[in-house]
């Protein structure tokens, strides 16, 4: 085995540990070092990582995307030429993003550097076959010509996993004149219709039909996951038949379907906005359903009719409502008896009441786990009593989060609730941080309301809960 340097074998372990870890000690590793205190150290004499086999730095390459690869490149000599072999291209170049989202000029500037990049790139992309091809940038169809290239590139190539995300500002869909459109399959040159490698396909800001859809689903023998967000083309789809291999489906915000018919699959989980146009018969293995809409109770009811025989087996529920939660205060909600994890998402306005989720937790004996995310549109705190429901004790729920929470009585009746009827309850989670994934241009949660609903937290929960339960404020 070829030993490292000292400086080479610490960084080197830095980068086969997980994603996230790797930025960090990169960075921390940068604001200590120079870029020629770096190179020095890794001179001619002392370059062991140049040393190591060509499979074994690919494969340390393999958890890098495209710029990390090129920001660490002092590492090695053989370091960039061997990205070239890398077989996952990730070109994920959103975060300046967040910080650029209301200079237009500035975006669409940026624009033309990611399309020349990543053409850059695929030219002198050496590999055969493709275990990843990632888009993830603001990118909308003056770009078309581009994208139809880097597609045919990605197919030429067998490609397991096909991801273009081009949401406007990296977060929100786009105007649909503006939307990057999917060729049509039948189309592309014959040589390039090589899709039976294709594991996952994503599509997030792009019009794309269900005629394209259903040509993957049955094209595909190998395709387990389907992903399409905002298409505004997408009218109708059909996912049938037993011999797909589809567990995942997400449709979401797709504003034109008018008939989403899923039958006689093995399907596991089904995110998706369009319940109300939702035809479902014979799904087996569906365990796990995300559902979207203004009311909760009006999601629930339109699913009932082709679902109900599905709640019976569900055991992950996430709903998110536009319109509040006090609806389900009356609604009868049908036995879940498998439901283990409820996630709500719902907007925080003022202070409405959230005891309404309370009717769909009694309705789940084998509860383990309860979520709560809220949307911050206006941070009011009322003078309100704290109301109480009917006690219902709660056998088997062990976790209660709260996301988003800033004191109000609304969100203290909730956990009040928990406290009297969750007779198994091991941990609270209380996080007041606002989760609507939104640029930090656009949030309301600047640090101040966070410390305030921070410190009501600790002032309202830390003498409540018992010391047999654990109360964690983030």
């Amino acid at each position: 085995m070829v030993w490292l340097c000292k400086k080479q074998n610490a960084i080197f372990f830095h980068l086969i540990l997980p994603h996230v870890m790797l930025q960090k000690a990169l960075m921390a590793k940068r604001q200590r070092l120079s870029n020629n205190f770096a190179l020095k150290k890794c001179s001619k004499q002392e370059d062991r990582i140049s040393q190591l086999p060509d499979d074994i730095l690919v494969h340390i390459l393999s958890f890098l995307n495209i710029k990390e690869a090129a920001d660490t490149s002092v590492l090695s000599k053989r370091w960039l030429p061997l990205s070239r072999y890398v077989p996952r291209l990730d070109f994920d170049a959103t975060a300046p993003l967040n910080q650029l989202c209301l200079n237009t000029k500035l975006r669409k500037m940026l624009r033309k550097k990611y399309v020349t990049w990543v053409n850059h790139t695929l030219c002198k992309c050496k590999v055969h076959r493709l275990d990843q091809f990632r888009v993830r940038f603001d990118i909308n169809k003056s770009a078309q010509r581009d994208i139809d290239k880097w597609l045919e590139f990605s197919f030429a190539r067998q490609v397991k996993r096909l991801e273009l995300d081009l949401l406007r500002q990296g977060w929100c869909v786009r105007y649909s004149d503006r939307c990057y459109t999917f060729p049509d399959v039948h189309k592309v040159p014959p040589l390039l219709h090589n899709f039976k490698s294709l594991k996952v396909l994503s599509l997030k800001s792009i019009n794309v039909t269900g005629e394209v859809l259903e040509f993957f689903l049955y094209s595909c023998p190998s395709l387990e996951e389907m992903v399409v967000l905002g298409s505004y083309t997408l009218v109708n789809l059909e996912v049938v038949g037993p011999s797909l291999k589809l567990k995942h489906l997400e449709i979401w915000e797709c504003k034109s379907v008018k008939s989403l018919k899923i039958c006689d699959t093995n399907l596991v989980t089904l995110r998706t906005s369009a319940g109300h146009k939702l035809l479902l018969f014979n799904v087996p293995m569906l365990i796990e359903v995300d559902i979207c809409g203004l009311r909760p109770t009006r999601m629930l009811h339109e699913l009932l009719p082709f679902a109900s025989h599905v709640l019976s087996q569900l055991e992950v529920l996430k709903i998110h409502s536009f319109d509040g939660l006090e609806c389900l205060e009356h609604y009868t909600v049908p036995v879940l008896p498998m439901l283990k994890k409820f996630v709500i998402t719902v907007s925080a306005r003022g202070d409405v009441t959230l005891l309404g989720c309370t009717n769909v937790i009694a309705a789940a004996p084998q509860l383990k786990e309860f979520e709560c995310k809220l949307w911050w549109s206006k941070l009011l705190r009322s003078k309100r009593e704290c109301r109480k429901v009917i006690s219902r004790p709660l056998h088997n729920l062990k976790l209660v989060r709260l996301l988003g929470y800033y004191g109000r009585t609304s969100e203290l009746e909730l956990v009040r609730y928990f406290l009297e009827n969750a007779v198994a309850l091991e941990k609270i989670i209380v996080d007041p941080r606002n989760k609507i994934d939104l640029p930090a241009v656009f949030l309301r949660t600047i640090e101040s309301e966070v410390q305030i609903g921070r410190d009501f937290a600790k002032l309202q929960l830390e003498s409540e809960v018992p010391s047999h339960i654990e109360l964690v404020i983030l």
